[in-house]
């Protein structure tokens, strides 16, 4: 068994770069640490190595052994590495011992080609929107919330955070290898709203706005859905615009918002029940 002691191993300074987006997007790769995450992604997506720091502890030996035996996992794939270059590539601050290195999800997680396109793929699924949300745990939670309540894609403006970066994969907690996603250029996302409004959908920007409608006191039908904007500037005045209103969530006096994710679990949740429960033609 060879473990490499260098931190200037070229294949140690390969999988550093992975740190970085521009890393991430030239190499096609993406990384992740934890036993966890290795067995969501195991079925999942292609693993191209897994980095184990040596000498390996009985949990990391027995998720190993196990995928080895199965034949989710080559020994070709095993790279083993001491613990001070461990400590060098692992982004956990209590690492369990193993890093997954895997290919993007390219089929998985698409970019838009046009609105109109991008509204017809969207037909007849529960979709959430997201414009410019930038960190990273938001943008992780949201697809986990995503993932947990039934949304079936995940509509994002291109300026949100990375989806490989990782602490998003993290805090996803496996949503990534399993929850489509779509990105849209920031500057068309207006655009995709008027295309999902042609074709029936209602489209509703969580924002302030003294007209809002409150969630919980009007009518959702199968097919509504809504926006999520940034986490200190919210929506875009042009998104809110194209909007067929903007909605709020009632909350106790004092308390003007909550945090991007929670706000977001709680539109998944709305959305996800009226598909489910659409008897109204009701309308706002």
């Amino acid at each position: 068994m060879e473990v490499i002691t260098s931190r200037q191993n070229p294949k140690v300074k390969a999988l550093l770069a992975l740190s970085d987006k521009k890393g991430r997007e030239k190499q096609g790769l993406f990384r992740f640490d934890g036993i966890k995450l290795f067995d969501d992604a195991l079925g999942q997506c292609e693993t191209v190595c897994i980095i184990l720091r040596h000498p390996l502890s009985e949990a990391v030996q027995r998720r190993v052994d196990s995928a080895l035996s199965s034949g989710a996992v080559t020994e070709k794939e095993l790279i083993y590495v001491s613990e001070g270059v461990f400590e060098k590539l692992t982004e956990e601050s209590s690492p369990e011992g193993i890093i997954t290195v895997a290919r993007f999800l390219t089929e998985l997680h698409r970019r838009s080609e046009s609105a109109e396109v991008t509204a017809r793929e969207l037909s007849g699924k529960r979709i959430l929107l997201a414009e410019s949300l930038r960190d990273t745990g938001n943008v992780g939670t949201v697809m986990r919330s995503c993932a947990a309540l039934g949304i079936d894609t995940l509509v994002m403006s291109s300026d949100c955070a990375d989806l490989y970066n990782p602490k998003t994969v993290r805090s996803s907690m496996g949503a990534l290898f399993r929850l489509p996603t779509l990105s849209v250029k920031k500057e068309d996302m207006p655009e995709l709203v008027g295309a999902l409004r042609a074709e029936g959908r209602r489209v509703y920007a969580a924002a302030l706005r003294d007209d809002a409608c409150r969630i919980g006191e009007f009518t959702l039908r199968d097919g509504d859905c809504f926006i999520i904007g940034n986490e200190g500037h919210g929506l875009s005045e042009e998104l809110i615009e194209a909007c067929d209103s903007a909605a709020i969530i009632p909350m106790r006096e004092g308390n003007e918002s909550l945090n991007a994710a929670a706000a977001a679990t709680i539109c998944i949740w709305e959305t996800v029940r009226a598909s489910r429960n659409d008897t109204s033609s009701e309308k706002v």
